[in-house]
């Protein structure tokens, strides 16, 4: 049987019964997922709060890995896929150094970003590991009721026929950051094809309402909208905040493919510049190809105007 390792004293004092029923759940799915070849564990809750379980794990040709499973108690299920920290085979010593550095990183306030991660540790970067939450349509009266501060939110759209997602960081008080492209004067073929790269863009800090309609046009069926979270919660609400008002002084370009919305909103919750949609063939083809008509154009560069306000008549679902 698997040893299991228990955090600092410190790390467990103010446990409460939820926070055992969190541990018990982890421990669970360690058994589920791993098995006899789980050689020990380490139970810890990070600086930002949330529970997480490191596992050593004996491979079948010898050698050993290091894998990590998280809790957030606002996703569903709360109980993430076991995903792998470590780089490559490691002895039995270096997986529990690397654990006891890991969980001494976790532990200091401010984290770190997944591209900074403590030496010999990483984490996956992919949409396989970013979980979207659809909230519920009320969300389009009532933000703060559904969204937290620091929120990676997806708003679907559709361009041509082909679904996107335009995303933005939730400020709080129903304000969001967001990167679009600036509006352009002239609708020839050359401008239309610098939307897809090259365009000048700002990050802009914008309504509720302007967000969610940045690049469709305001109907009686409001866009769905979800939260997006990766298992690892590595930045706090306040400063996912702080680096979309610093990247507003430093993003000026926009490329649909390399440095989207996508891109500055994964940068901001992950250190990672990552787009979800621009992983998939058909929408990376579909943006090389897609012809530049006036009705494209015009959804990728709409300008700040004035829209009628949305009251959803829709019950919370």
């Amino acid at each position: 049987m698997p040893t299991c390792i228990q955090p600092a004293s410190s790390s467990i004092g103010g446990f409460g019964k939820a926070d055992d029923n969190v541990r018990i759940l982890l421990m669970a799915s360690v058994r589920n997922e791993f098995g006899d070849s789980s050689v020990f564990s380490r139970l810890g809750v990070t600086s930002l709060g949330q529970h997480y379980v490191l596992v050593t794990r004996k491979k079948v040709f010898g050698g050993y890995t290091t894998h990590m499973i998280t809790a957030n108690m606002r996703n569903r299920p709360f109980i993430s896929e076991p995903f792998k920290v470590s780089i490559g085979s490691q002895s039995a010593e270096e997986s529990r150094d690397l654990i006891s550095r890991l969980t001494a990183a976790l532990s200091r306030p401010g984290m770190f970003s997944f591209d900074d991660a403590p030496a010999g540790c990483q984490f996956p970067v992919g949409k396989e590991w970013i979980q979207l939450d659809e909230v519920p349509v009320d969300v389009h009266n009532h933000q703060d009721k559904y969204l937290e501060k620091g929120d990676e939110i997806f708003c679907e759209v559709n361009v041509s026929g082909v679904k996107f997602y335009h995303t933005g960081i939730y400020a709080g008080d129903g304000m969001v950051y967001h990167f679009v492209c600036d509006a352009q004067e002239s609708e020839s073929l050359a401008e239309a094809l610098s939307v897809f790269s090259g365009a000048s863009a700002h990050v802009v800090y914008d309504t509720w309402f302007e967000y969610v309609y940045a690049l469709v046009e305001v109907s009686d069926v409001p866009p769905r909208v979800f939260r997006a979270s990766h298992p690892l919660i590595c930045r706090s609400g306040d400063q996912i905040v702080k680096y979309a008002e610093n990247l507003q002084r430093e993003l000026e370009t926009y490329d649909i493919r390399r440095c989207n919305c996508q891109h500055f909103t994964s940068e901001c919750t992950s250190g990672v510049a990552f787009s979800y949609d621009m992983t998939s063939n058909f929408k990376y083809f579909a943006c090389s190809v897609l012809k530049p008509t006036s009705t494209v154009v015009n959804a990728m560069t709409r300008s700040n105007r004035d829209r009628s306000s949305f009251a959803s008549s829709s019950t919370s679902s």
